[in-house]
């Protein structure tokens, strides 16, 4: 932000770029109530006066297929997984500050406003959203002045991509007008990112407007594309045509809303205790595993495994294998992946990881050229370049394993359970020098 800062003074003193400086204090009338009466208010900065409408919602509201309430009983431990910030672990989450903003570009830059900044909070056993808006670009000032005091008030700040966007706009606003950063050096939490890590293994889109449907049972009705957002605020500043300014503040308050009831949701699928999919296990479990919690993600894995879709239960009886061989269990490792084979899962993986395992653990070179020749036959299924399931290194392995089985044209044979005695390969290939077949009992 320091570079950013610097760069905005070079601009503005070649004079690309100009701001309108602060007004001295003077207090003006309030304007007359023209969107929402009896919910607007306006305040006086030194800057000016700023517009903002405030309504508040009791903690049983509703909002999908949950209550507000919800979030009262989080702790932030709950989210230091999901967020992977060890510092959430002192974070109230009924503490924090909601934020969502509604610009007039997508795309942000320096000449992106921010026209709508929805703040929610709980305060006095209600939820309260407040709306400042910009009826004026040259009141941007005093709304930003006025933000910014709102927000030093909370020691954490919520937001839906605002890493990327939100917040990084208003500090940019910010800048332009000389003030202070806004919630510098509290907590934020993303819940983007959070979104990803807990269910893109089952949800083809993590956006707002997807989670609601597929986790928090709300479907919006009469709601306005965020695409048409910044062409209404437009029409309105050139016509003074309020009609669908109102459906802007709505989809304001609805993305706050879904934002305290996803924050909750997502604590506690991290704990475990809010899990609908089986696929959300699989994802807690690669959480617990990348915090170093082995025995926590083995049993997210196992409960994954046990569902009856297919591929999902391969993919995590393969997490759990490779969990096991980091442990270096390896009898229950090998056994998931002869399990795999026998299953004609799809994936080399198995074969790749048996044929280390022969070679290096079980000294048994004919089984791991075994594994290795299945790999080449099938080289659609190889990685272009690179890495050990490259073409070159499967390459490179069979000519160490021949040469330290110093019989080149061995018959490879092992008495088998498999198949009524023999194994037939992942990918239904025939090596032409072997015919492989595979023992459960190998040393």
């Amino acid at each position: 932000m320091s570079s950013l800062r610097e760069w905005l003074k070079r601009m503005q003193s070649s004079g690309e770029i100009t701001v309108r400086r602060p007004a001295a204090f003077h207090r003006l009338e309030p304007a007359a109530a023209f969107l929402f009466p009896g919910e607007e208010k306006t305040a006086q900065t030194v800057y000016g006066s700023c517009y903002y409408r405030e309504i508040a919602f009791p903690l049983d509201y509703r909002h999908g297929s949950g209550q507000l309430a919800e979030l009262l009983s989080c702790c932030g431990a709950d989210l230091v997984l999901p967020a992977k910030d060890p510092a959430l672990a002192e974070f109230v989450p009924a503490e924090a500050l909601f934020l969502d903003i509604e610009t007039t570009g997508l795309a942000g830059g320096t000449g992106t406003l921010a026209f709508l900044v929805g703040l929610g909070w709980y305060r006095n056993g209600r939820f309260v959203i407040r709306q400042y808006f910009l009826p004026d670009p040259s009141r941007e000032a005093a709304m930003l002045h006025h933000i910014t005091e709102t927000m030093s008030r909370f020691p954490g700040i919520v937001t839906f991509n605002g890493k990327t966007f939100d917040l990084p706009l208003v500090r940019t606003r910010q800048v332009l007008h000389g003030m202070e950063e806004a919630a510098k050096g509290c907590f934020h939490l993303d819940l983007l990112p959070c979104a990803r890590r807990l269910w893109k293994e089952r949800l083809a889109s993590c956006s707002l407007k997807s989670l609601e449907t597929a986790l928090l049972g709300l479907e919006r009705v009469g709601d306005i594309p965020g695409a048409e957002i910044p062409a209404v605020y437009f029409h309105y500043l050139r016509t003074g045509d309020t009609d669908r300014l109102r459906t802007v503040f709505e989809h304001n308050v609805w993305d706050i809303l879904s934002m305290v009831r996803l924050l909750a949701f997502a604590a506690l699928a991290a704990a475990g205790k809010a899990v609908t999919h089986p696929a959300d296990y699989l994802a807690v479990g690669k959480l617990y595993e990348e915090q170093g919690c082995r025995e926590a993600a083995a049993e997210f894995y196992r409960k994954a495994a046990s569902c009856r879709n297919r591929q999902l239960q391969y993919k995590a009886k393969l997490h759990l294998s490779l969990l096991y061989k980091r442990q270096g269990k390896w009898q229950e490792a090998k056994a998931i992946w002869k399990e795999l084979l026998r299953n004609r899962c799809e994936n080399p993986v198995p074969y790749l990881e048996l044929a280390k395992y022969y070679e290096h653990r079980a000294k048994n070179f004919s089984l791991a050229l075994a594994m290795t020749e299945c790999l080449l036959a099938q080289g659609r299924h190889l990685a272009p370049s690179g890495g050990q399931l490259s073409r070159e290194a499967l390459l490179y392995r069979r000519e160490r394993l021949l040469r330290k089985i110093k019989g080149p044209k061995e018959r490879i044979e092992a008495e088998s359970g498999l198949n009524g005695g023999r194994m037939r390969p992942l990918f239904n290939c025939k090596s032409p020098a072997f015919v492989v077949k595979f023992t459960l009992a190998d040393k």
